[in-house]
């Protein structure tokens, strides 16, 4: 059985040239009275694009970042964004019949897994050779794994198995390279405006239809079968981490089309 995560945080993210965090944090401990929120326990930290992350441990620590964050903004409000960061899980579900609509999948989301719908991200309800539908969701972490110790929800009229997805592996959506992100880039090149699908110009991912391609393995004189398994498999390889190579299967789905509600 998964265990779910004890954590959540709020971001802090200066607004202003010369924003000073210790200044902010000092203005905010003045302000905010921890116990009043019943937060019993935080860690502060820097979040590794450099921005303040306040972490809320403990039980119904996702509530209790929400309270945060509300306080923090008025107190901060011309200084900084104030942001919930939400830790998100990939779920799978199988076995959902031809009417089940994306309201249904969210609704069914919230109710076992104890989220608001801000949280969730569905993508593509799929037909299967069996005739039954398949999707991928994004959901907060404690509830994916909440849910997927359920082993199967109700969705509708039907009950849907449910798959939690290995995490992804970290990339950088500036060189699309594996084992770090944009702000720690070294290189010099810069895909963020290609089609992340075919690495093309002109248009994005969701009206592509070509057929999925490695821009990166094209780059280094790889065959171009495209970028999910077998060129991510390479790519960790390469970067020495083996240990990472257990959470691959998630990358066949990578091609749904996200629907943001």
């Amino acid at each position: 059985m998964h265990k779910p995560p004890r954590t959540a945080a709020v971001i802090i993210t200066g607004l202003k040239e010369g924003f000073s965090y210790a200044s902010a944090l000092k203005k905010a401990r003045e302000s905010i009275s921890l116990d009043k929120l019943n937060i019993e326990k935080t860690k502060i930290r820097r979040a590794a694009n450099g921005n303040m992350l306040i972490d809320v441990i403990g039980h119904n620590g996702a509530g209790k970042a929400i309270a945060l964050k509300e306080k923090l903004s008025k107190v901060l409000k011309d200084e900084a964004k104030i942001t919930r960061s939400v830790v998100k899980g990939d779920l799978r579900l199988v076995g959902l019949d031809v009417s089940t609509s994306f309201k249904d999948v969210i609704k069914a989301i919230c109710s076992y897994g104890n989220c608001v719908k801000e949280d969730i991200k569905v993508g593509d309800i799929r037909t299967l050779n069996n005739r039954l539908c398949t999707s991928w969701v994004q959901c907060p972490l404690g509830a994916a794994v909440k849910i997927a110790n359920l082993g199967k929800i109700g969705i509708g009229w039907t009950l849907a198995r449910v798959d939690l997805l290995a995490t992804r592996p970290t990339q950088c959506f500036k060189c699309w390279r594996f084992g770090h992100l944009r702000n720690a880039c070294k290189s010099g090149d810069d895909f963020s405006g290609l089609c992340f699908k075919c690495g093309d110009s002109g248009h994005a991912a969701k009206q592509c239809s070509a057929p999925p391609a490695c821009k990166i393995c094209l780059i280094d004189g790889k065959t171009s079968f495209d970028r999910r398994e077998r060129n991510v498999r390479a790519c960790l390889r390469r970067l020495g981490r083996p240990a990472q190579l257990g959470g691959l299967r998630i990358w066949r789905y990578a091609n749904m089309e996200v629907k943001f509600i």
